[in-house]
């Protein structure tokens, strides 16, 4: 249990940390977007990179993925304000994809103490009733899909259920949809300059956001509770049964 807390708590500050140092860098640039002649230098520099600079974003949309621990926030707003929203939203969506498989086959072949060991035995336990779920793809939609869920954990966590390659990759792209659609017309909304529709956009996020942490937690209480109840019904069907096997064997 005290491996489980530290691992944990080693995952947050290094999320905090990395937040932080993501912020520090893209600052500059976001700042400096207010800028009408920087923002058209910026759109220069990124006509200049061609394919490479799709192909880049690609690649760190994938490995902010697999490397959990990487905020994917900055990418997207980044993402958006260099290719707008809708081909940002592709190159980000295509890239959610590969990553999804990617740790779908780790996870299928290195099973749970592979998990457990970057994610600690409590998160297991935590999320444990997706195995055990009889509508999985639905409900790990859903989880996808709420504010506040760690989704990049959740793509660890989910493989270990019994959806399929293709159901679990769908579920990824399609529920991670409007959060990456938003994030990267907030950063399109900053290329503009259209600080109106940035700030309103932050602020739905925020609200947003808030209230799916709070349901988060209330969700996956009920799942959790539900498969107690179903597994303490299930045990004390077994001793009945053992026990009416054993009156019969008697008479």
């Amino acid at each position: 249990m005290e491996k489980a807390k530290r691992r944990f708590i080693i995952f947050i500050v290094l999320f905090i940390l990395l937040t932080c140092v993501l912020g520090v860098i893209f600052w500059p640039l976001i700042r400096n977007l207010q800028n009408v002649e920087y923002r058209e230098k910026f759109t220069t520099w990124v006509a200049g990179l061609g394919i490479r600079g799709g192909l880049i974003l690609l690649g760190i949309q994938v490995l902010q993925i697999v490397v959990a621990v990487i905020p994917g926030g900055p990418v997207q707003l980044i993402a958006g304000a260099a290719y707008g929203p809708w081909l940002a939203l592709l190159i980000l969506e295509a890239g959610c994809a590969i990553a999804t498989m990617v740790v779908f086959f780790m996870v299928r072949k290195f099973g749970v103490p592979f998990v457990t060991r970057f994610f600690g035995a409590d998160a297991i336990n935590t999320w444990g009733f997706l195995r055990d779920e009889k509508k999985t793809a639905l409900v790990t939609f859903i989880l996808f899909l709420i504010p506040g869920v760690p989704k990049d954990t959740l793509t660890y966590l989910a493989p270990l259920s019994r959806l399929s390659l293709v159901q679990f990759t769908l579920i990824s792209v399609v529920a991670r949809f409007p959060a990456i659609f938003i994030s990267v017309t907030m950063g399109d909304a900053a290329m503009r300059g259209n600080w109106l529709m940035l700030v309103l956009l932050f602020s739905l996020t925020a609200i947003i956001g808030i209230l799916g942490i709070q349901f988060r937690d209330r969700l996956i209480n009920r799942f959790s509770s539900r498969k107690q109840n179903i597994a303490e019904k299930e045990s004390h069907g077994g001793a009945k049964g053992t026990e009416e096997h054993g009156e019969i064997r008697k008479q």
